[in-house]
């Protein structure tokens, strides 16, 4: 079975990493999704936020990187899934995810959002989070992938 792990990943962090090493024990495949258009405006370009999940999840089997427009539901028909992956990192992302699977469920009728729970040393960690310490000049090497660090740093200091 293949999944889809979607999202802006600006950046991507130890919290998403966790989550994908998760779904591939569960799934023989995972597509990770970098959001072209999202509404928000991402900091790095989708260039730069495809290489640094790809230096992150370097070692991990089974999982692939691709960019996607659009709809979300209309890239899950394209990689021939109806398996979304989504993670939690406490109670306040549940009601928000809640929401969003019946958005996906009204555009695709069949689509299944598989949950997994990030650790309790993870529930703090946030792309956002990772952004502002950085503007800070803040240590975010807890935050994100070692492998990942120095692009990181390199693509989202002085945007």
């Amino acid at each position: 079975m293949k999944a889809v792990f979607a999202g802006t990943f600006d950046p991507f962090t130890i919290g998403h990493l966790e989550v994908v090493q998760k779904a591939v024990a569960v799934f023989d495949k995972v597509v990770i999704g970098v959001a072209l258009d999202t509404g928000r405006q991402s900091q790095a370009p989708i260039e730069k936020r495809i290489e640094i999940v790809k230096k992150s999840i370097a070692d991990i089997n089974y999982v692939s990187v691709v960019p996607f427009g659009g709809l979300l539901t209309d890239f899950l028909k394209q990689q021939n899934t109806t398996f979304l992956i989504r993670g939690l990192r406490s109670e306040k992302d549940f009601l928000p995810e809640q929401s969003l699977a019946e958005v996906y469920r009204s555009q695709k009728a069949d689509i299944n959002p598989v949950y997994f729970l990030t650790s309790p040393k993870y529930s703090y960690v946030s792309s956002g989070i990772v952004r502002e310490l950085l503007k800070l000049n803040g240590d975010v090497s807890g935050f994100v992938c070692s492998r990942a660090l120095s692009l990181i740093k390199t693509t989202y200091v002085n945007t």
